[in-house]
């Protein structure tokens, strides 16, 4: 009688084979979906209360009088950041406007600017607050900071020359902005702080502009 040399595979055999390919493609799998995870920004968890911080308006822009006005954020709880690593966005109406630590205020002569010098970091609008040095700008749980206006102006009764009446506002223009961004006093003001690495929006919210 002529013998069948063909061997069957064990069904024991073949179920660890179907185990091991499993849990090689199971590891693949992991080890893909860690590296976008890992390849991921972390967006900092932190929550930030905002108020406006008006000293005063100047009585006109070709002879600005000094005043520290801006906004005040504050690091109420969560995680530290840096101010190079946030971006803050301005909305007053359908107008948007962008700041970071790489906008310079524009102090040469003529440009209206009544922030006083030196007091910011990198010649810009952000500033940490109580602190000696204008280079730290690690902002911890409990530590504020300012974005400061370059310019302010005092209310403008214009209605005998056709125009109308405009409330004090303060303004940005920063070196090169071929735009500025005003907002004026009793308005609304949108604003949003924005994780440059993530894109995404740390905390955002309105208040209105008051002295």
């Amino acid at each position: 009688m002529k013998q069948n040399r063909n061997e069957a595979v064990s069904p024991v055999v073949g179920v660890m084979l179907m185990l091991v390919v499993t849990i090689i493609i199971a590891s693949v799998v992991s080890a893909f979906a860690g590296g976008l995870a890992g390849n991921q920004e972390k967006t900092p968890q932190t929550t930030l209360s905002v108020n406006s911080q008006i000293a005063g308006f100047s009585l006109n822009s070709s002879d600005p009088t000094e005043y520290e006005n801006g906004l005040m954020f504050e690091n109420t709880g969560g995680d530290t950041f840096s101010l190079n690593d946030i971006k803050i966005q301005l909305q007053s109406e359908d107008t948007k406007y962008t700041l970071t630590t790489s906008d310079k205020v524009n102090w040469s002569s003529g440009s209206g600017v009544c922030l006083p010098e030196g007091i910011t970091y990198n010649e810009g609008y952000f500033q940490k607050i109580g602190n000696t040095s204008t280079n730290d700008v690690a902002i911890a749980p409990g530590d504020k900071f300012m974005l400061y206006a370059d310019s302010s102006l005092v209310a403008q009764d214009l209605t005998e020359y056709g125009y109308g009446y405009y409330d004090a506002k303060i303004s940005w223009k920063p070196v090169g902005a071929s735009g500025g961004f005003g907002a004026y006093m009793n308005s609304k003001i949108e604003y949003k702080v924005i994780d440059k690495a993530s894109e995404r929006v740390i905390t955002s919210g309105e208040l209105f502009l008051t002295q």
